[in-house]
């Protein structure tokens, strides 16, 4: 077990803001007394013999009215009635208007702090990591939901443990910032400086030292991050996880497609120069591309993940690295909250070891996390992503947070 030269202090619970437990709190709640207002079992039997009495004295017409109200009222009078129909009742209406309110009012929500950090750990001006959301989504092809990524990720970091069991320190502690979404419009092709407000907002990080962290959001996105980073680091190269090459030119006369962000990145970079890992998905002109023009891109392919030797993939990069995560390039069984999944991915130990890799032996000078499509009802995912980027920060900040011995 790594452990760092000194013991850790105990998380303070000032170091946490209490509002994600709250929330989950009232969660809970409410999902106690939507329970109750369930009705019982022998109230269901009193509506159906209710409704058997009024179907022989009632209509046609107030017929229906009768058997579709018959579980919202547990007592149904022996005559119906047009004037007494149960089906105008005011719980039905609550339950019905309910779902939209709550959707609209969480959609005006103020973004959650990532961890649930205290003032003193998340300040911009101290911060060296910046989480930045970026709920870009206008080229997703299969399912969609990539804008709804950061919100979740920020969400589910709520009940992220601190301590890092692994590296035996707490890494938050390196401060970590976050920032305003970053809201685009669209890019249309032709336009001469893509993604401008994320390369905007990542520039001045870069060249004050600090880490920016991106979370989507759709793939695309990577490029006005990464122009940022080349500005200042002219060797720099890129690792990808996916599980597509994402080489085509352009996808559905779109050149700014998700389906095309590493031909952008490419032609992007001063010194072109890719290694993508977890690969299985390539289409036959991004196969044609690669034999006649022979580019700088190496790919590890999924179907060979037990021969992988993670020293040999990051040999392939430059001295300056930016590592962008399609999440898509874990397995879809860990990993369905995806828009475009494939069988036959990457775990979540194997992503461990090539960040840390990567990490201890390269300058990695940004980050993304994108392609999280939330499925309702399902946490893990999310939870999943943000343990990642949690992890993604231990390791690229532990030997400044004290970590001394050799863990990789």
């Amino acid at each position: 077990m790594t452990k760092s030269s000194k013991g850790p202090k105990p998380t303070s619970t000032a170091d946490r803001q209490p509002i994600s437990r709250a929330a989950s709190s009232a969660k809970s709640k409410g999902g106690k007394a939507a329970t109750k207002a369930k009705p019982s079992a022998k109230t269901k039997t009193t509506s159906k013999v209710a409704a058997s009495k009024a179907k022989k004295a009632t209509p046609t017409k107030v017929k229906k009215v009768v058997n579709r109200s018959s579980k919202v009222a547990p007592k149904a009078a022996p005559k119906a009635s047009p004037k007494v129909a149960p089906a105008k009742s005011a719980p039905v209406k609550a339950a019905t208007k309910a779902p939209v309110a709550k959707v609209a009012a969480k959609a005006d929500e103020k973004l959650p702090v990532f961890l649930g950090l205290s003032p003193k750990y998340s300040s911009a001006a101290s911060a060296r990591v910046h989480v930045i959301p970026v709920p870009y989504e206008h080229t997703t092809s299969y399912k969609q939901g990539t804008a709804l990524g950061p919100r979740a990720i920020l969400e589910a970091s709520q009940e992220v443990e601190l301590f890092d069991d692994e590296l035996w320190i707490e890494p938050f502690k390196i401060g970590v910032h976050t920032a305003e979404p970053v809201d685009m419009a669209r890019v249309q092709s032709g336009e001469s400086k893509p993604f401008q407000t994320l390369y905007e907002t990542v520039k001045p990080l870069v060249d004050n030292d600090k880490f920016p962290l991106v979370i989507g959001g759709e793939h695309s996105l990577t490029l006005g991050a990464v122009r940022a980073c080349a500005e200042r680091y002219k060797d720099l190269s890129i690792l990808q996880v996916d599980a597509h090459c994402d080489l085509r030119p352009a996808y559905e006369g779109d050149p700014y497609s998700h389906a095309s962000i590493s031909y952008r990145l490419y032609e992007s970079l001063p010194n072109p120069l890719i290694t993508q890992v977890g690969i299985r998905n390539v289409s036959w002109q991004e196969a044609r591309w690669m034999e006649t023009e022979t580019p700088k891109v190496n790919i590890f392919w999924a179907r060979m993940q037990d021969k992988w030797n993670f020293n040999e993939i990051v040999n392939t990069l430059s001295d300056n690295v930016y590592l962008t995560i399609d999440v898509d390039g874990l397995d879809s069984s860990i990993m369905p909250s995806t828009g475009t999944p494939e069988p036959g991915g990457m775990n979540w130990y194997q992503l461990m070891e090539l960040i840390k890799h990567v990490c201890v032996r390269k300058n990695v000078v940004g980050a993304d996390i994108v392609e999280l499509s939330p499925i309702a009802g399902l946490h893990a995912p999310d939870f999943l992503v943000a343990k990642l980027a949690y992890k993604l920060i231990g390791y690229r900040f532990a030997l400044e947070l004290g970590v001394t011995k050799k863990y990789v």
